[in-house]
């Protein structure tokens, strides 16, 4: 029992995040089922790095439509992109890194 009690506080204390979330907006459109999987694979990366996750629709924007309709899923970070479809979980922690 004590041993389960120190095992779990230690992944609490693994899983706690020390520092502001990172902001992140994932370009997507509804339907899209290589875009529910980037943003699983966020939410997944979201457990170790403090993620701030802003899901962004495309077909409300004429202008984002334009430039992301066959590129999406998009990962946008301040002026970076990454273009989201098939990327694994290590690589998203890889892009964040600065």
């Amino acid at each position: 029992m004590r041993g389960d009690l120190r095992r779990a506080l230690a992944l609490v204390r693994r899983r706690t995040h020390r520092g502001p979330p990172v902001r992140v907006r994932l370009l997507e459109k509804p339907g899209c089922g290589l875009c529910a999987e980037a943003y699983r694979a966020l939410r997944r990366v979201a457990l170790d790095v403090p993620l701030d996750v802003e899901r962004v629709d495309i077909t409300n924007d004429a202008a984002l439509f334009d430039r992301y309709a066959l590129r999406i899923p998009v990962v946008t970070m301040e002026e970076r992109e990454l273009d989201a479809a098939g990327v694994d979980d290590r690589a998203i922690r890889a892009w964040l890194r600065p």
